[in-house]
């Protein structure tokens, strides 16, 4: 029996699969626990979320190096120890969440990209899934060739996804490290991009699609999901497609 939430089989969900970027970014504080439950309640498919280390190794949620754009605060992530995170305001009172708290938040309820924004938070980040039990509902993702590599050589059942913004040999390169997915700028897809991709058993997720246009113009060329900040635009558009 298929497990509900193992992730391969969501990326097979017809016509597409929904992934709620940051959350409900457009809606909520990026990489909060507000935008998350706000994602889960706007029917998203799946949530991705970004992961990096503070200077005590605590794996945090937060997309920039820099604390300034999303707290106000200056200096980097990493120069702060867990303590001092969690005391900044992430937007609307919300705290930089710990990587355990929304894995507890997302357990058994909905697929979970994981994107490894450093080198350094690869085995944290997959020790913690392992130890929560969540490696199928888990997507590990990463432009880092090198995040991707350590995690596929420290466990056989990691799900793998390669992130690029420009054209070049990433399609062989997501192949040959065992990835099941490619998560493409939507800019970079065509036809015969996604048709290369599925040849070689990979997924394509291109983000980052908020407009109803262009999400029907990459599924149409044959995408498999839709990564987005605005999850209700994108779930409705879904919806319509199902109803036809």
């Amino acid at each position: 029996m298929v497990y509900m939430l193992d992730v391969a089989a969501i990326l097979s969900r017809k016509p597409f699969a929904v992934v709620a970027h940051r959350g409900a970014s457009s809606y909520e504080p990026e990489n909060t626990l507000r935008a998350f439950r706000r994602a889960i309640d706007m029917e998203a498919d799946m949530i991705e979320a970004d992961v990096r280390l503070s200077k005590d190794g605590v794996t945090v949620v937060i997309h920039d190096e820099s604390l300034d754009r999303t707290t106000g605060v200056s200096g980097l992530v990493r120069d702060y120890t867990i303590d001092e995170l969690r005391k900044l305001n992430a937007g609307l009172g919300e705290r930089i969440p710990l990587l355990s708290e929304v894995l507890e938040l997302v357990k058994d309820r909905i697929g979970f990209i994981l994107e490894v924004k450093e080198v350094e938070a690869s085995i944290p980040s997959l020790e913690l899934v392992e130890e929560m039990g969540m490696m199928k509902q888990v997507l590990f993702a990463s432009f880092h060739l090198d995040a991707l590599r350590i995690i596929a050589d420290s466990s056989r059942s990691a799900y793998l996804c390669l992130i690029y913004s420009k054209p070049g040999r990433q399609l062989f390169e997501a192949r040959d490290l065992g990835c099941i997915a490619v998560a493409p700028h939507y800019r970079l897809l065509s036809v015969e991009s996604i048709a290369s991709a599925h040849r070689l058993r990979l997924k394509v997720n291109p983000w980052t699609i908020d407009d109803p246009e262009t999400a029907i113009r990459v599924i149409e060329m044959g995408a498999d999901a839709i990564t987005t900040n605005k999850p209700d635009v994108i779930v409705s558009l879904k919806k319509s497609y199902v109803s036809r």
